[in-house]
């Protein structure tokens, strides 16, 4: 593969992940459904099954939300999610990318807590029009959130 290909591709890839935890953190899952495959397949960090398909993904919402908070379970909100060590290849005709995220928040009182960190893994196929759609997300937290000390 040619070294300029494979540099769009990792533009590519980052822009569409950081736009999709843009709209995570604004709460617009119209946006991240997007840059979705219908027929996406899941596994979320904070669930057990693998969700597959946009509308399966909507039940996991309906339930975070109405969902009661756990009191034994510190709460926080997530303020920044990052990117870090994006790495982007092509095999056939889909793109492969793996990154770690960190997720930055504050408990209720707005004190920072430690970040959780994630190591992340996503198919994405290239359509026709030459956007990219992610059609599998991997989610693995390697490291909870928890008050900082």
């Amino acid at each position: 593969m040619d070294p300029i290909a494979r540099s769009l591709s990792y533009a590519d890839v980052h822009r569409l992940l950081t736009g999709m935890y843009d709209d995570y953190l604004r709460g617009d899952s119209a946006a991240i459904d997007a840059v979705l495959a219908e027929d996406v397949t899941i596994f979320d960090s904070a669930s057990e099954p693998l969700v597959t398909g946009l509308e399966e993904l909507a039940v996991l919402r309906r339930k975070r939300v109405s969902a009661p908070a756990d009191a034994s379970s510190s709460t926080w909100t997530e303020t920044a999610l990052t990117i870090e060590d994006l790495s982007v290849r092509e095999v056939g005709d889909v793109v492969i990318a793996t990154w770690w995220l960190r997720v930055d928040g504050a408990d209720t009182r707005g004190v920072a807590v430690s970040p959780e960190l994630s190591r992340n893994t996503a198919v994405l196929q290239r359509r026709p029009d030459g956007s990219l759609r992610i059609a599998h997300l991997h989610e693995d937290v390697r490291q909870d959130a928890h008050p900082v000390v």
